[in-house]
């Protein structure tokens, strides 16, 4: 009687490629926050409105104040770095800030799920926040018409993913991608400096049809200053 002859199989290991994944950056401020800054910051805060779950500074455009020279430069350094090494433009464009402000999120407070219409990158810059109990969460968005539970979240399966977020921390993410901060737990205000961008130069190309050259908005247009009415809900 013949005996069968055990054989072992060992399958070689697949590669799996992360097929137009979503880049965010993370860097981090290149020095501590000078008694100039914080003064400002400290005079910003004196005026605010209400957003959905936190506040949101009155001034809309933080940035372009002369004592936050450093901090814009500073910012559009990882824009040009995002788009050089993510976009690789063939032809000239830029990012530039459009809208800069800042955000309080206060023991129990929140700031609610949303992305930035009318823009191309955003971003922000933590002034203040706790790394232990401070993140970002992010959210793929798109209907998933067969849902399968998971056991072990990894970032294929999972429809949410958050980050950790401190003092001095910098983030730059594409404008369209939703995201949120849950209600904090910390004993400190979060403070950060968020933005928006929108792209100047040429994008598309002639022969296809789609050139098109975008300038800087024009600075001499008018712009609402009056406070967002109180019973709309929204901002970022």
């Amino acid at each position: 009687m013949s005996k069968k002859n055990s054989v072992i199989k060992i399958m070689p290991e697949p590669n799996v490629h992360g097929l137009f994944p979503t880049p965010i950056l993370f860097a981090k401020f290149h020095r501590e926050w000078t008694e100039e800054e914080k003064d400002f910051f400290q005079n910003i805060a004196k005026s605010t409105t209400q957003n959905t779950g936190n506040l949101t500074s009155a001034d809309r455009y933080v940035l372009d104040h002369p004592v936050m020279k450093d901090v814009r430069e500073y910012y559009e350094f990882y824009l040009n770095y995002y788009m050089e090494k993510i976009y690789a433009p063939k032809y000239s464009v830029e990012t530039y800030i459009t809208q800069s402000w800042m955000n309080y999120t206060s023991t129990g407070q929140f700031h609610h799920k949303h992305a930035h219409p009318n823009s191309w990158l955003s971003g922000c810059i933590y002034v203040n926040s706790d790394r232990e109990k401070d993140r970002i969460t992010f959210y793929k968005d798109g209907y998933n018409r067969i849902v399968l539970p998971t056991e072990n979240f990894n970032p294929y399966n999972s429809e949410s993913w958050w980050f950790s977020v401190g003092t001095g921390d910098i983030v730059i993410f594409p404008s369209y991608l939703t995201h949120m901060v849950e209600q904090t737990t910390s004993d400190d205000t979060r403070v950060s400096i968020a933005i928006n961008t929108f792209l100047k130069g040429y994008i598309g190309d002639e022969h296809s049809l789609t050139g098109l050259h975008l300038r800087e908005q024009d600075t001499d247009a008018p712009q609402r200053t009056e406070p967002r009415p109180e019973n709309l809900s929204g901002g970022y």
